[in-house]
């Protein structure tokens, strides 16, 4: 079985090795405009109406209650709807190949490969049926599969991106990459869900199941809808604003720069997927002292790790994109800060978003929800105009700055009980303790920095452990200390079993 963090070393291992040829045989402006096209793609998963997120607590809750009727109903209800949701998918698709060049503006010559792009990436949006699978799995705490999965995915996507791109094929072979890659994904949760697809399928063929699952569907879709719709506006939107208002060619560089800090926020993030199932399942059950302790200990690990990665990943960054794919291709060191802080606070409200969204009150963080990605929308926009390329990344830290950073503490301590001010402590020392020992690793990088990959390795290796080391002594408490060591010995006996 594949870990997590194997999954993690796979992915920076062939990012690493990929990108470079990726991007010498596509070139700047067909690699940018693959980006694009990426995130135009990912909006048709909106097409769903939340079906996605409203089934996932719901299934959560009923494994909880080991009620296994009820997550029957909920998986054909899931399986019927994301079928016409495929259906609808497909037409969505042929009007973005047709309009292509509108959304993203290239030259002429690549026009025709942009339109196939899309069309190639249709094929992907027909195995949307098997998506409630994912949420069994979730349900049932099984994490551990999905990145084995996930692991096997990427695997696919950059090894067939690599033969493609090296053939010719241009941004169709990308997306043909891309399309295998979920192919196998989708191919392993059927495998893993293999006892009870069958009888799935079959009661979804038949017909609708039970009222009462559609019911609760239905309940959650509209609010889900709209966070799923505010989701994507603000994490799909940035390189959208880059190509129409500056050039497809210049979201190479913003991508390349920020590849290490979106990787960290990535994993990151698994923290909160991977624990927002078991602590939905604490607050089903009323144990409201040991969730507000869980609460604040991933709170807290989710910022020390998190900047243990982000503090060197700002120093090193430089250097590292220069080594990795040209001096010419290294976007600043605003948009790396940037992206660094904007990954922070998107794990750590990430996090908390799962509690609320997790034990189905998802209605409770609609508003503001809404209210920050207008403003996040609007100032990216307004600061694309004025600043240029870190216009996006400038409006995202200022929409988090101007409502989650005050609303999301008081919204976890009016639902939940967390006392807001455990919940900014648990944020702010990790901070405190991180801003003097970034300043000291600038310094230290400017001065006697690495420029090779080996040496970048090892400085950088070294000043997340330091920090590490200096917040297991003053960040945490002793009896956290105590429940990690337990909880690393688990993961290590897993492993090793």
């Amino acid at each position: 079985m594949v870990s997590h963090e194997a999954y993690t070393i796979v992915m920076v291992v062939i990012g690493l090795f990929a990108t470079p040829l990726i991007l010498r045989w596509l070139g700047d402006e067909r690699f940018g405009a693959f980006q694009v096209a990426t995130d135009w793609m990912g909006y048709l998963v909106l097409l769903e109406f939340g079906l996605g997120g409203a089934l996932m607590p719901l299934i959560a809750i009923s494994e909880a209650r080991r009620d296994e009727k009820s997550v029957h109903d909920l998986m054909v209800t899931g399986v019927r709807a994301y079928t016409k949701v495929a259906l609808a998918g497909v037409g969505a698709v042929v009007l973005l190949a047709v309009f292509a060049t509108r959304l993203i503006p290239v030259h002429v010559k690549y026009a025709s490969d942009l339109r196939t792009s899309f069309l190639i990436g249709g094929v992907g949006i027909l195995m949307m049926p098997i998506a409630p699978f994912r949420a069994l799995i979730e349900g049932r705490q099984q994490g551990y599969w999905l990145s084995a999965f996930l692991t096997a995915q990427s695997i696919t996507i950059t090894t067939g991106a690599l033969i493609l791109a090296w053939a010719g094929w241009g941004i169709t072979g990308q997306s043909i990459a891309v399309v295998a890659g979920a192919a196998v994904f989708n191919a392993a949760l059927l495998w893993l869900c293999r006892r009870e697809a069958s009888a799935i399928f079959i009661a979804a063929v038949k017909g609708p199941a039970a009222e009462t699952a559609r019911i609760d569907v239905r309940k959650l879709n509209a609010p889900t809808f709209v966070m799923n719709l505010c989701g994507r506006v603000s994490l799909l939107t940035d390189n959208i604003v880059v190509s129409g208002l500056l050039s497809p060619a210049l979201v190479t560089p913003f991508v390349l720069t920020q590849r290490l800090t979106s990787l960290a926020q990535r994993e990151l993030q698994t923290i909160g997927n991977a624990s927002w199932a078991a602590l939905a399942e604490l607050s089903t059950q009323g144990r409201k002292d040991v969730f507000n302790r869980r609460l604040l200990e991933l709170t807290r690990v989710v910022a020390v790790v998190g900047l243990a990665a982000l503090v060197p990943i700002v120093a090193f960054n430089r250097q590292f994109v220069s080594l990795w794919v040209g001096a010419g291709r290294y976007a600043g060191d605003l948009i790396t800060a940037l992206a660094a802080a904007n990954a922070l606070m998107q794990a750590i409200f990430s996090l908390w978003g799962w509690c609320v969204t997790g034990t189905g009150q998802i209605r409770r963080i609609i508003p503001m929800t809404i209210v920050q990605t207008a403003l996040n929308l609007v100032l990216s926009v307004t600061f694309t105009f004025a600043f240029g390329l870190a216009g996006p990344l400038l409006g995202t830290t200022a929409a988090f700055l101007a409502v989650s950073v005050w609303y999301m503490p008081m919204l976890m301590s009016e639902m939940f009980g967390v006392p807001a001010s455990s919940l900014i402590y648990s944020v702010g020392a990790p901070v405190a303790l991180a801003l003097p020992y970034a300043a000291a690793t600038g310094w230290l990088v400017r001065s006697y920095g690495a420029t090779g990959w080996i040496g970048i390795a090892y400085q950088m290796s070294a000043a997340a452990v330091i920090y590490l080391l200096l917040a297991w002594l003053m960040v945490f408490y002793p009896d956290e200390r105590a429940s990690l060591i337990s909880r690393l010995r688990l993961v290590v006996r897993a492993a090793t079993a």
